[in-house]
């Protein structure tokens, strides 16, 4: 068998044994030629290749652009590492970190580029690649989704871009970028690509089921999601609900089911992602730069986002930000508080993902439930605690954190 191997169980039930196998970065469908390959969800919600066996001719080029199958092996030190916030503190506020991304999307589209990244669906029911070419369009992609994004068609629609000959910004999670460049097969130079250190990434399925719940709750329709809102400050970022009324709703992110949903249920090809420390196909990883302390001379409260270049390509553009203040920094600070970038959750969250799993596919015990029933006690802690003392508790934290450093 020369083409992708089947990760299916059944109609709807991925395979426990190979799914890891797939990162979903839709390369494979995208690749082929006879359209022998689609992606669908599984029960869970995340999306594996299906192939149609009758259309496919055993070419090969899928597992050739698999970045699983043909793992990573630029594994150098990066040339440059920053830490930097953008100068616009409106932007500021707007984005999830120190607005590293959109400053870069904003200087592309503004030199007549195409960015590709990642927003929500207009109903807020999905997560999905877009294409902006306008500063208005640009300014969708802000904030943080933790949802996997659809990505059917997108890959060819870089591929056209580039080949007119315009400068083209991808920004993305690590096997996407990878899923990118291996289809392409050419080193492209109007291409940017930018990844993100991801701490992995949970389904649609996830993201409805909450919405759901919480309409329900609330009695109204919700009209939008930020997942990260800086009501009080960077370090306690905020869900922000918005509803047909107008009303708002704000809580900390990680004292709700949403975001103990995304810790405790990710993908499961996250669990050991290959793209940790220096592993990386992109011209330039970025993130938010935790660790930081507030006597850093790179400190800001609104946020601050950490860079890694690994491309002359990447440096080059980075220079090009007027508006962006940078700040050279060395590796080991830039992820000393960053466990995501460097390494993957043990098996305490293994055990823990399985056991969500457990109540909430294969027993069908529904979102809520198997929340309450995997969430720890410094969950409740948060959950239950106003959201105006977090900020409080998380400045006592660091305090004696940072004096240990």
């Amino acid at each position: 068998m020369t083409h992708i191997q089947n990760v299916w169980a059944n109609n709807t039930l991925t395979n426990k044994q190979n799914r890891s196998q797939c990162c979903g970065c839709s390369a494979c469908e995208s690749i082929c030629k006879k359209k022998a390959i689609s992606m669908k969800a599984d029960k869970e919600g995340f999306l594996y290749p299906v192939v149609d066996v009758g259309k496919c001719v055993d070419c090969g080029l899928c597992t050739k652009v698999c970045p699983v199958v043909n793992e990573c092996n630029n594994n150098n030190h990066y040339l440059k590492i920053y830490a930097g916030y953008t100068k616009d503190d409106v932007l500021l506020n707007q984005c999830a970190t120190g607005g590293i991304g959109t400053a870069l999307a904003l200087y592309i589209v503004k030199k007549g580029g195409v960015v590709f990244g990642v927003q929500y669906s207009p109903d807020y029911k999905n997560v999905e690649y877009g294409i902006a070419t306008t500063e208005e369009e640009v300014r969708r992609f802000c904030g943080s989704k933790y949802v996997q994004a659809s990505k059917t068609g997108i890959f060819e629609k870089v591929k056209k871009c580039l080949n007119t000959g315009r400068f083209v910004l991808f920004t993305g999670c690590p096997c996407d970028v990878s899923g990118l460049k291996n289809y392409l097969r050419i080193d492209y130079k109007n291409l940017i690509t930018c990844e993100l250190i991801c701490a992995g990434i949970t389904s649609h399925k996830v993201l409805n089921d909450y919405r759901v719940w919480s309409e329900s709750k609330n009695g109204k329709h919700i009209e939008k999601i930020n997942m990260r809102h800086k009501l009080r400050g960077w370090f306690v970022t905020s869900l922000e609900e918005t509803f047909d009324d107008n009303s708002k709703k704000y809580k900390n992110f990680y004292a709700t089911y949403l975001g103990h949903a995304f810790l405790t249920f990710p993908r499961p090809s996250c669990l050991k992602c290959q793209y940790r420390g220096t592993v990386s196909q992109a011209d330039i990883k970025i993130g938010d730069f935790w660790g930081i302390k507030d006597s850093d001379e790179f400190w800001n409260p609104n946020g601050v986002s950490v860079i890694f270049v690994n491309t002359q390509k990447g440096l080059d553009i980075l220079k090009m930000l007027d508006d962006f203040a940078l700040f050279e920094t060395t590796y080991e600070y830039a992820t000393k508080g960053n466990h995501s970038a460097v390494e993957n959750h043990g098996e305490y969250y293994v055990r823990l993902r399985d056991k969500f799993e457990q109540l909430y596919i294969i027993e069908g015990k529904g979102l809520i439930p198997s929340c309450k029933a995997t969430a720890s006690n410094g969950f409740w802690v948060k959950h239950f605690v106003p959201d105006n003392f977090h900020t409080i508790m998380k400045k006592l934290y660091h305090a004696i954190i940072d004096k240990k450093r």
